[in-house]
């Protein structure tokens, strides 16, 4: 079994809660040689981490981290996509005005502009990451649509709708207590007429071939319906829904897959292809359990749709992606626990009888 402890992440942005301490908010953001705070809006504060451990890979283990990086980055629309059925959309809108220099940058309706921009950018769509709930559009409608359209930009009427109605698909992800899961909640894992009873339906006459090792109907695809009214499953393959964008994520892991850190990368990097090539979910566990014991390497990953919780019925998976380097003094310090686990156990403050007489599998690679 994998024991890791990770501790950091490598080139993440992070959110934390506005605060209204006034202490805090004079708080440097910076130290004498690195600017840590990117910056700061609404409730957000962009972080900037120092990876020392970079140093000490080779250029080998760095291409591999770089190809395992562009390889997230080719997924970003499908995480986009998912989220909202506009936000590619809306993005590409918002985009045009923030970028062009012949916008006064200067007056009200830009500045509020700015700051929707930005907590979009942050939370991969209009809705809050994680409230769930939309972004409050507090600059005008109509000198916004004046601006996109003088710069030849456009902007459907219902992506407009979900910019400016504040009752317009409101939450991304609706659980409350009495409500339809899925025609309260705007995420694009369901096409917006499917139904809760539907998709209930539809997934229990799902029917396992080996019942002994069943599947996670749904994490990669989005249920759909046909012109006759049934459902179906768009798979999320390189010959199926984001085909475009999985291909350039097969493309690099390909490359990864290349200049991998030893065979048992190789072998996981391998199903993760096959897996997205295809969509076969049996694959998607033969993938997980390579990489589960992939433990040598100092630089590690995760990559496919994997936490549900964006599902208001917990099916579907997001697009994740992170990469992560060794932090090669602190996993040092950590292995003196490692070492003398057992000690640890035979000294803990525990009842006797739960105390285990041979303790085995404790590892700790701590990263940054």
């Amino acid at each position: 079994m994998r024991n890791v402890m990770y501790i950091g992440t490598l080139a993440t942005l992070i959110a934390l809660s506005s605060c209204n301490n006034t202490e805090e908010m004079k708080t440097e953001d910076h130290t004498s040689d690195f600017q840590w705070q990117v910056d700061r809006f609404a409730d957000v504060k962009v972080l900037r981490y120092q990876v020392p451990s970079w140093d000490n890979l080779s250029s080998k283990q760095r291409i591999y981290a770089y190809h395992l990086t562009q390889a997230g980055l080719a997924g970003r629309d499908i995480m986009w996509d998912c989220n909202y059925r506009h936000n590619l959309e809306i993005r590409k809108a918002i985009e045009t005005v923030i970028s062009n220099e012949a916008v006064d940058h200067t007056t009200p309706e830009f500045l509020d502009f700015e700051v929707y921009a930005k907590r979009v950018f942050f939370a991969n769509g209009i809705h809050h990451h994680y409230s769930n709930v939309k972004f409050e559009a507090s600059f005008d409608h109509q000198w916004f649509m004046s601006t996109l359209e003088g710069l030849s930009g456009s902007l459907s009427e219902e992506a407009q709708r979900a910019i400016f109605d504040p009752e317009f698909d409101v939450k991304k992800v609706n659980r409350a207590d009495g409500v339809d899961l899925l025609l309260a909640s705007a995420v694009n894992f369901y096409a917006p007429d499917v139904t809760q009873l539907e998709a209930e339906a539809f997934y229990a006459a799902k029917v396992d071939a080996d019942p002994t090792r069943p599947v996670s109907h749904g994490l990669n695809s989005r249920l759909s319906r046909n012109e006759d009214g049934s459902l179906y499953e768009e798979v999320f393959s390189a010959d199926g829904r984001y085909a475009s964008s999985i291909k350039q994520i097969i493309g690099h892991l390909e490359q990864a897959k290349i200049v991998t850190e030893n065979e048992g990368q190789a072998l996981a990097l391998g199903l993760l292809i096959e897996y997205y090539q295809t969509g076969d979910l049996n694959k998607w566990d033969d993938y997980n359990i390579a990489w589960v014991s992939m433990t040598e390497g100092d630089v590690d990953y995760i990559n496919g749709f994997v936490e549900v919780y964006n599902d208001p019925m917990g099916y579907r998976g997001s697009y994740e992606t992170v990469v992560q380097v060794k932090d090669f003094d602190a996993s040092a310090r950590m292995s003196v626990v490692a070492e003398n686990v057992q000690w640890f156990e035979d000294n803990s403050p525990i009842d006797y009888d739960h105390k285990k007489e041979s303790v085995v599998g404790v590892s700790y690679k701590i990263v940054a």
